[in-house]
Formats: structure tokens, C-alpha cells, sequence
């Protein structure tokens, strides 16, 4: 056989394993096998690069002695028309390996924009000052990063793929390459990761939660175990909608659930669901998890009008000292608008529950927070005028005593402030803030 016939051959057999392939998740999904494997640069013509070099940032109000700085705006490549607005928004920054990585895209079922994917994995060269497009995600959103030693982590928040298998994703320091673990059975969304004495757990949602609810119905909550680094798990069902968030707190490990509204409590009982709903479970030393029938929704929302009516989606879970502090996006009350509040929690043991909110001024939102020392720096937002918005970041601590804060920078701008990176070098600092 010459080269050429070999080389024909060769393509044709390579073409040949894609479209088996393509058509086993496209028409038989049941038969994907689950599979790690590395993800490709993006091609020339699919890269979002941009030209080097920060510009600088004029902002009104800007706190003595501050300065400010542009980096662009990379998703406009991607998300350029204005009804693309909220692919654009920066959900989620982290820094890692001498870059700041940016999570984008928009996985809601509603609005002009919804499963706005694939999505561009983007990456700021602190070292080069540009942008670069390291890998394209099946998923709708990148939405959250988390940090293990020396990797770097993504979880699928939604597939593009069949829901045969959910996403994990990283990236190890000094590696050029993704990988992507579609090894998750029955995910439709992982929407937190975390470790917990050796074993990765994740929480999220999968298709068959349920038998018993109507058809279509039977999605809901789930957190999955592995004791291998993510090859094989233990899937554990739940009765509520979606694990959000996972906890680490005082040598345990702690899954919140959605916190149900009317709309959402309606949708619990239709399903039978809502008697055996419980919206926090700690995880046990046998991988099984206990759910805390001794806390209802309310007790998670301390300081909340109306706290257990209302729908709560809790996330950006963040660790400092013997603390854990978090986000909960709140749905409207009687009397009041729909908001973002933090929390800082010092135990959520059984008996000894410490849990306090975060108090902001009337109006002004909770957006992100990070790690800093044995605090939290609290990035918040509130809206002045039409495309007026004043930001600042606060440190937060906490003592027996109470939860103090310290504002130490503010600023006004046309869009809120989203997401929030933090670098220290010596006695300075650096600050990443995504705006959107």
C-alpha cells in the first residue's frame, strides 16, 4: 500500500471514529462511555486574543490614593451584540498560575440569551498583559474556579452534550492543556466542588433524582463522592431541586440545597417531594451524607424578612480562618425587592449554630467575595442613577463577638461590579474586579 493509500486510509478510519462517535452521544446516548481527555487551543479562527497593553481607567469617586486600570473587555468577540449582554457578564474571576481566568457565557432556559454556549475559556497573561483564549467548554456558563494545590478546577454547570455524563474540567501549573472529565453519572449541572479528606465531592443536579414524580419532572438535587480523583463515584439523590453550594467548616463538610419560594415549593409538592425535603446535609465518614432535619429553610437565612418563604440560590462559598462566608441570592418578598446578602457562618453544627448576615446599607448588593487572611475582602454593589453605580470592597472578620467591617476602596462606574481576584506581593496588593 503507498503513502498516499495509507494516509487515506488513516483519515478515513479517524473520520470514521468521530462520527461513531457523534452519532453514539447524538442517537444513543446511553452508550457514550465515560472518558478524561485533553482539550485542543482553540483554532486560529476561533481564538479571542487581544492586542497587549492595560489602559488606564478613569473612575468616578475613586478612594484616595487608588488607582485603576483597564484590562478590556474579552467576551466582546464572542458576545458582541447588545442583547448579549449577559454572556458578557464576568461571573466568576480567579488567579492562577500567573494569569486571571474569567468565567462567561449565560446557562439560563429564559431570555434572549439563553444557553449561551460553547464557551470561551479566557485567560489574562499577567506577565504578557493580553488576553488569551486557552480552550472552548461545552457547557452554556463557566460560572465558578475553584483552587486545589496545583490545579485548577472548572465545574460543568451545563452540558452541551447528552446528560449520559456530567463536566469537571482543570488544568495542572505549567501544563499547556484543559482536560475534561465527563465521568459524572446522570449530572446535568455540577455546580460546586470540593475535597474533604482525600475523596472529591460535588454538588449539583442529575435527570433521575426521583421515580415517582411526573414525567419530565424527575430532575433534581444530587452530591457525588470519589474516592479516586473523579473516575468512579457515589451518587447520592436528594428530594430538592439543586445542591448548590458545599461548605467546608470545622473539619466537616456541609451541602446547601436551593432554599424553595412558592414557585419552587409548588413544584416540591407536585413531585411529593417537599415533605422529605431538607436543605443542608453534612457528609459522613462513610461517603454517605446525613441530612439536618433539625434546621429548616429559615434557619439559613437569619435576619431575613419573610426567611423560609422566599427562594434563595446560595454560592460563592469562601473559606478563612474558622469560618465560611457565602452569597444568597434572594427572591422577592411582600415588601421587598429581590437581593443579594452575605453570610458568615462559624458552626453549623448540630446544637451550635452560628450564622450571622452580613449587614449592607439599604439597596446595596452583595456580589462576590475572597479570602483574605483570616477574613474576607466583600465586593458590593449598589445602583445610584441609571448606569450609576457605586462599588467598594470591605474587609470582613469575624469574632465570638460579632462580624465587623472595614471599607477600604470605592468607586463609581456605568455597570456593577461582579467578581472579585485578589494577588498580594509583599506589603501591596492588586485587585481584579469584573465589571458587567
Amino acid at each position: 500500500m503507498g503513502r498516499r493509500a495509507a494516509a487515506a486510509l488513516t483519515l478515513l478510519l479517524l473520520a470514521g471514529a468521530a462520527a461513531a462517535g457523534v452519532l453514539s452521544r447524538r442517537l444513543c446516548p446511553h452508550l457514550e462511555p465515560a472518558r478524561t481527555f485533553p482539550l485542543l487551543p482553540a483554532w486560529p479562527w476561533q481564538r479571542i486574543d487581544s492586542p497587549p497593553g492595560p489602559q488606564p481607567l478613569p473612575l468616578a469617586g475613586l478612594s484616595p490614593g487608588w488607582r485603576a486600570i483597564s484590562l478590556g473587555n474579552p467576551a466582546v468577540r464572542r458576545y458582541p451584540a447588545c442583547w448579549q449582554s449577559l454572556p458578557r457578564t464576568p461571573w466568576a474571576l480567579k488567579l492562577f498560575d500567573g494569569r486571571l481566568y474569567v468565567g462567561l457565557g449565560h446557562a439560563s432556559n429564559e431570555a434572549p440569551t439563553a444557553n449561551a454556549g460553547p464557551v470561551p475559556l479566557l485567560a489574562y497573561d499577567l506577565a504578557a498583559g493580553r488576553w488569551r483564549q486557552e480552550a472552548t467548554l461545552a457547557e452554556e456558563e463557566i460560572h465558578r474556579f475553584v483552587n486545589h494545590g496545583r490545579q485548577l478546577w472548572i465545574p460543568g454547570s451545563d452540558p452541551r452534550a447528552s446528560w449520559r455524563w456530567g463536566n469537571l474540567y482543570r488544568r495542572q501549573v505549567g501544563w499547556p492543556l484543559w482536560w475534561q472529565q465527563r465521568r459524572l453519572p446522570g449530572f446535568i449541572h455540577a455546580t460546586d466542588l470540593a475535597w474533604q479528606q482525600g475523596r472529591l465531592v460535588v454538588a449539583g443536579s442529575v435527570a433521575d433524582a426521583v421515580a415517582s414524580a411526573p414525567a419530565g419532572e424527575r430532575h433534581g438535587s444530587a452530591l457525588a463522592v470519589s474516592s479516586d480523583g473523579g473516575h468512579h463515584w457515589q451518587v447520592a439523590r436528594l428530594a430538592g431541586w439543586r445542591a448548590l453550594a458545599l461548605v467546608p467548616l470545622q473539619g466537616q463538610l456541609y451541602a446547601l440545597e436551593a432554599l424553595p419560594g412558592p414557585r419552587l415549593r409548588r413544584w416540591l409538592a407536585a413531585g411529593g417531594r417537599l415533605g422529605a425535603f431538607v436543605p443542608l446535609h453534612d457528609l459522613q465518614a462513610d461517603g454517605r451524607w446525613r441530612p439536618r432535619r433539625d434546621l429548616q429553610p429559615a434557619d439559613l437565612l437569619p435576619g431575613v424578612a419573610a426567611a423560609g418563604q422566599r427562594y434563595a440560590w446560595i454560592g460563592q462559598v469562601t473559606t478563612a480562618g474558622e469560618g465560611a462566608a457565602w452569597i444568597a441570592s434572594l427572591g422577592p418578598a411582600a415588601d421587598e425587592p429581590p437581593r443579594r446578602q452575605a453570610f458568615v457562618a462559624r458552626s453549623l453544627r448540630p446544637g451550635a449554630i452560628d450564622l450571622r448576615p452580613v449587614l449592607l446599607p439599604a439597596g446595596e448588593q452583595a456580589m462576590d467575595l475572597q479570602a483574605d487572611g483570616q477574613g474576607w475582602l466583600l465586593l458590593s454593589s449598589v445602583e445610584l442613577a441609571p448606569q450609576r453605580w457605586r462599588s467598594r470592597i470591605s474587609r470582613l472578620t469575624t469574632t465570638a463577638g460579632g462580624t465587623h467591617s472595614q471599607e477600604l476602596v470605592r468607586w463609581q462606574a456605568p455597570l456593577p461590579a461582579w467578581s472579585l481576584a485578589a494577588e498580594r506581593s509583599g506589603a501591596g496588593a492588586r485587585w481584579f474586579v469584573g465589571l458587567g
